[in-house]
């Protein structure tokens, strides 16, 4: 009946009273950030770290999806306004008819129109509410997983976290500080799983690329962590950082940019100096944070 309408809207006809009803959207609950429990292992935080770069991934998809979705709902909105305010734009008479009556919630007596043209006005109408509730509940999804659209994924290299000088590399070592680890299938007896690099007390430490901030506080070893998760399933932490005069910046929620101040040097944990101990995983794995930092 409104077949030359839903060619300006682009749209499929809806669905009608004598069909199937439309099981309701679920409406989306983006997931916070959620505390970790204290007292948690290393190996417990990282997993934490790696599930949330993921999620985050996930959820930042879903916030684009459903931007899409209401921006085309209110597109097909506008459009019915434009055709209601200009019907001239529809050519078939029948049509005209129906999208002026549907305007309106005053129903016409049988005797000023035919069958088809109120069947075709009910069909013009039903749509209209159809778009308009979808708009509604897609403009409130859309607000729930705002937080995650903003979030910039890391553009080109990263930022060195620290200015100074880089005292120890990733990986191998012969530093007997260090503990075992395996690392592309390989065991060694040291391993080194990120880089070091000294400098002055409370000298700042910034966010390498852009993210968000999973988790602030102390390691079992005592040492001040701050760990990021950023779009493409990558966490980065930023270790030994000071605890007293120059605490972290930043909580567990917050977005960060590239090169924010995030927190200081520090000499928390087990540490023979003042430095910053940076390491990165991608999707669970270690990898050499130098890889990604600009040089």
């Amino acid at each position: 009946m409104i077949a030359g309408v839903l060619v300006f809207l682009g749209t499929a006809a809806p669905a009608l009273a004598d069909d199937p009803p439309t099981p309701p959207r679920a409406v989306a609950a983006p997931r916070g950030i959620p505390a970790t429990p204290s007292g948690g292992s290393y190996e417990q935080l990282i997993s934490f770290a790696k599930d949330t770069a993921r999620d985050l991934g996930a959820m930042q998809q879903q916030a684009r999806d459903v931007a899409a979705e209401r921006n085309d709902a209110f597109a097909q909105i506008s459009t019915l306004s434009a055709l209601t305010g200009k019907p001239s734009a529809v050519r078939d008479r029948l049509e005209r008819e129906a999208l002026r009556l549907s305007a309106t919630t005053k129903t016409p007596s049988a005797a000023t129109v035919s069958p088809a043209t109120r069947e075709a006005a009910d069909e013009m109408r039903s749509l209209r509410v159809e778009l308009k509730e979808q708009y509604v509940e897609l403009q409130a999804e859309a607000v729930a997983l705002a937080p995650y659209a903003v979030i910039a994924p890391p553009n080109g290299a990263w930022m060195t976290p620290a200015e100074g000088e880089l005292t120890q590399g990733f990986g191998r070592t012969t530093y007997r500080g260090e503990p075992s680890g395996v690392y592309g299938g390989v065991y060694y007896s040291h391993f080194h799983e990120g880089i070091d690099i000294g400098a002055e007390m409370y000298s700042p430490v910034v966010a390498a690329a852009p993210g968000r901030v999973v988790w602030v506080g102390h390691l079992p070893d005592g040492a001040m962590v701050v760990l990021i998760a950023h779009i493409g399933g990558l966490v980065s932490l930023y270790a030994h950082l000071d605890d007293g005069i120059a605490p972290p910046r930043v909580a567990a929620g917050d977005e960060v940019q590239q090169g924010q101040i995030i927190a200081a040097i520090g000499m928390t944990g087990m540490t023979t100096g003042p430095h910053l101990h940076f390491a990165v995983w991608r999707d669970g794995e270690l990898i050499d944070p130098e890889s990604l930092l600009a040089h």
